[in-house]
């Protein structure tokens, strides 16, 4: 007869007797449940993360089929902007073209201009609301001048085109300053026209001027006013550009104007943009800003 161990446990009720093999049986019929157990549940969760894991990963599918659509969109709406864009430039510099065929860039009353100029007496209180309010001055610490305003080959595209305004050499980051006061009409980046990051001024009496191939930082934000010598942006490389530069414009009432003359204007030679730029009529314009200040008390 083989031995058997006994384990016994007394308490206030009693003693109680327990084979040791009982016992061991016992535990190990326990621990299979909870295996078991553990073993189901865990096939049971797994299951469901797979289906999550399926559901997602169909989800990203889908999602990538759409965005890849919503590329392919996106490419066909801008070929078709870039057309009607280029179609536009087309005929905005056939319509300066044929401006200049036919004298309409010149002011009609060009050569009266000096005499009525010197009727009204300039006061430098009449002089700081011109230079404070119309464009003039360095925009930039630039390195010159890479392209002038007027008609040439594009550099890119290889067609002929009016070159609305003047391109200045600068390094990435150069800062670059508001000629006038006025407000931030235009502020981002410009896809269809190839100006890449572009900011556009609005100031009085009908000018405008823009800034192009700027970095993409957002100094200036649309609607803000901003004084002459304010911060609107830093100098880059993007949109059609074949190197860092500026390209800067300045128009009056939507007619391209030469920067040039604008940039070397100043009190010494004050007088000389009445005759170097016949495009603007410098004689009512005077008048006005005359008239505004013998109304002020």
């Amino acid at each position: 007869m083989k031995d058997k161990i006994v384990i016994t446990i007394t308490d206030v009720n009693g003693s109680r007797n327990y084979l040791l093999s009982q016992v061991l049986k016992k535990i190990f019929i326990y621990v299979v449940a909870v295996v078991l157990l553990v073993f189901v549940f865990g096939a049971l969760y797994m299951g469901y993360l797979q289906d999550e894991t399926n559901a997602l990963r169909e989800t990203k599918e889908e999602l990538i089929s759409s965005s890849e659509n919503l590329n392919i969109e996106y490419e066909k709406m801008k070929q078709k902007l870039s057309t009607k864009e280029e179609e536009l430039m087309a005929i905005e510099d056939k319509i300066s073209l044929l401006e200049e065929q036919i004298g309409l860039n010149d002011d009609v009353n060009s050569t009266t201009i000096d005499d009525r100029l010197e009727q009204i007496k300039l006061t430098v209180e009449q002089q700081n609301i011109i230079f404070s309010m119309i464009p003039n001055g360095k925009v930039m610490e630039d390195g010159g001048v890479t392209a002038s305003f007027g008609w040439r080959t594009h550099p890119v595209l290889g067609h002929k085109h009016l070159h609305q305004g003047i391109d200045l050499r600068a390094p990435i980051g150069t800062p670059v300053y508001a000629p006038a006061d006025g407000v931030v009409q235009v502020a981002g980046f410009n896809i269809v026209s190839g100006y890449g990051y572009l900011v556009v001024l609005e100031h009085n009496f009908g000018f405008k001027t823009r800034f192009a191939h700027l970095s993409r930082r957002d100094v200036v934000k649309e609607g803000q006013f901003v004084k002459k010598g304010d911060l609107i942006g830093y100098s880059g490389n993007t949109g059609i550009s074949t190197g860092p530069h500026l390209h800067y414009e300045i128009r009056f009432v939507q007619r391209p104007l030469d920067p040039a003359n604008f940039i070397n204007w100043n009190r010494k030679n004050y007088e000389e943009i009445f005759q170097k730029e016949k495009r603007v009529s410098w004689q009512s314009l005077v008048k006005a800003v005359a008239n505004l200040t013998l109304k002020q008390p």
